[in-house]
């Protein structure tokens, strides 16, 4: 039995044909796609922003075919929706169109919704409202309503979307993604993984208030951070009072700001991006660290797919006796075993570190006493945990370290560096997905009794 998914794509996600002219998403594909189906897509209003015609750029079109630059996500769910080996279809819906939608009386709302299986998209819930890619009204007053995008608050939005739940699923789970933001929850968390179950060493993160001694724990530089937010303008290094003022200033309805050493090995190394489906590993973009980039004239945006890598130990001496490495993220030569070897390393990192935490965040969640609510971790379907390494202070070994886990549709997935890899994930993401939506309860659901 087909089971239709309305993807509401992130208004964030759209650019315009000159924007991508800089050529610096990451999140954008250049791929040929057959006439018939690029127009199908192109003649959609509600894709407008997410999909253009360009020219070949020196890549070869197949006959029948037309290049197009397409967002990863829209990429993503093509791919499902033209697969014949999957049950689900697609149907798209702009974000504007969905705000209308959800705001409906719930008995129009549950018409609406009636042939879908779930909704998957909207915006990224585990980030900040002030960066947003719409502009919601900041109260219900009528003199809000002219500089909005949105025809309503942030908090109604979330409350029309937890009350939406109760229609269908809604991936990402509105509460998951909304504890989620507060950052201090994951780095307890990771914290604890660390302490007890990997046995490796992490940096040591402070909250930070207008009370915070920067050099009584700290006396080296710091990297301050509020949590919720993916903005640059809210990380600094700080190395004085002056510039931790600065980014307090930046304040966001109890997101607090926390302070970390700075991690030499993390600009060095760089950082290892890694995609997980059905908790797996399915593959690691390697982006490598700010040294080797400056000192080679390398774009920021100079992501590349990891093939062999090194183990720990590997790297912790190919630092010490050749410092002046090209890319500590590439290995040259080594023996099947020892590939194999790196390879396994890292992967029971992940593995490990993804399933306690998934399972510490579901306990965490079903504390707050809304088990009947709440469907399992989106982290089951997919996630994307980023690693870097860091050096033991005791030991001077390197470890591997979490520097954050993504979750959702707001999740970058790389595009930019091989489309055939997002059409992979897309096929890979399926059965996860569907086991994760479940049989729907064809039943009219009552309304749930919180107000909106």
């Amino acid at each position: 039995m087909t089971k239709v998914i309305l993807v509401v794509p992130d208004p964030g996600r759209k650019k315009t044909q000159l924007q991508l002219q800089q050529q610096t998403y990451a999140d954008w594909v250049l791929t040929p796609l057959p006439h018939q189906e690029a127009d199908y897509l192109l003649d959609n209003e509600d894709l407008n922003g997410l999909i253009f015609v360009t020219q070949s750029h020196g890549k070869e079109v197949p006959e029948g075919h037309q290049m197009v630059y397409i967002n990863e996500v829209l990429l993503m769910w093509h791919t499902i929706d033209v697969s014949s080996n999957n049950c689900l279809q697609a149907r798209y819906m702009s974000f504007k169109t969905f705000v209308e939608i959800i705001q409906m009386r719930f008995d129009k709302l549950q018409s609406a919704m009636q042939n879908f299986a779930a909704v998957w998209g909207g915006l990224d819930l585990t980030k900040i409202d002030s960066e947003a890619p719409v502009l919601f009204r900041q109260s219900d007053s009528s003199r809000d309503q002219e500089d909005s995008t949105v025809c309503c608050t942030f908090e109604r939005y979330v409350r029309l979307l937890r009350r939406l739940e109760a229609v269908l699923p809604v991936w990402p789970g509105v509460l998951e993604c909304r504890v989620a933001s507060y950052e201090r929850n994951i780095i307890n968390l990771l914290d604890s993984i660390a302490r007890d179950i990997t046995q490796t060493h992490r940096p040591k993160t402070q909250v930070v208030n207008s009370k915070t001694n920067l050099h009584l724990h700290y006396p080296e530089r710091m990297v301050v951070k509020r949590e919720g937010s993916a903005s640059r303008r809210l990380i600094k290094y700080t190395s004085d009072r002056k510039q931790l003022d600065e980014a307090m200033k930046y304040g966001n309805g109890g997101h607090q700001l926390f302070m970390q050493p700075y991690v030499p090995e993390w600009d060095e190394v760089g950082q290892w991006r890694c995609l997980m489906v059905g908790m797996a590993l399915f593959c690691i973009f390697i982006h490598p660290g700010s040294y080797t980039l400056a000192d080679h004239n390398a774009r920021v945006l100079a992501y590349g797919l990891r093939e062999d890598g090194w183990t720990l130990n590997e790297l912790g001496q190919l630092r010490k006796n050749n410092p002046d490495q090209c890319s500590f993220m590439i290995r040259e030569g080594g023996t099947r075993e020892e590939i194999a070897r790196a390879q396994q390393e890292i992967e029971y990192f992940l593995v490990t570190t993804l399933a306690v935490f998934i399972t510490g965040e579901e306990v965490s969640l079903s504390r707050l006493g809304l088990q009947e609510t709440l469907q399992p971790s989106s982290l089951r379907v997919s996630a994307r945990v980023d690693l870097s390494v860091i050096t033991h202070p005791d030991s001077q070994q390197l470890h591997y370290f979490v520097t954050g886990i993504s979750r959702g549709p707001g999740m970058m997935l790389y595009g930019s560096v091989s489309p055939h890899t997002i059409r992979r994930f897309a096929l890979e993401f399926v059965r996860p997905f569907e086991s994760w939506i479940g049989p729907r309860d064809p039943r009219p659901q009552p309304q749930p009794t919180s107000s909106i």
